[in-house]
């Protein structure tokens, strides 16, 4: 009787031991791989903003030439085109993004007709760099000796510098 007794007992270690082995052999695997893939995250491999493109859109009456965002003083720029086939006064520009809305530099600025103005912003906060920075503007204008005010909306999504 002492002798199966001892038997049982030996094929259970054995299984035991190779339960043990097989846990940590694949324990060592499984935590190489989050090392690994923790090492690309904090590198930013897994940053999917790196692969959108910066866009800057406000239709064909005000087509959008450029846009650009600074870091260090948190100011936003873009240039626009007027293709309206009429010189316009810009009264009023807006951006509205994640960080809220913010008012820009155009106190009545007369923009002749196929002509390019720059338009200046700062967002209430500091942009961090080398992020996407997506807002949309409002740019509020009207024709030479008119009184009708018209609003033009663009999406602009920028790369912080």
């Amino acid at each position: 009787m002492q002798n199966t007794q001892d038997k049982r007992n030996a094929k259970n270690n054995r299984r035991g031991q190779a339960a043990l082995e097989f846990m940590v052999t694949y324990g060592w695997a499984i935590m190489a791989a989050t090392i690994v893939i923790g090492a690309l995250s904090y590198y930013g491999v897994f940053n999917t903003q790196r692969y959108t493109r910066d866009v800057c859109f406000f239709g064909d009456q005000l087509p959008c030439e450029d846009n650009i965002a600074y870091s260090n003083n948190g100011s936003v720029k873009f240039m626009l085109r007027n293709n309206l086939g009429a010189d316009i006064n810009v009264s009023r520009v807006l951006i509205k993004s994640d960080y809220g809305v913010a008012a820009c530099n155009s106190p009545s600025l007369f923009v002749s007709s196929g002509s390019i103005f720059e338009i200046s912003c700062t967002p209430n906060a500091r942009l961090p760099p080398n992020n996407k920075f997506k807002y949309s503007a409002v740019v509020t204008f009207a024709r030479n000796g008119s009184i009708n005010y018209h609003n033009q909306t663009g999406d602009v999504t920028t790369t912080v510098r």
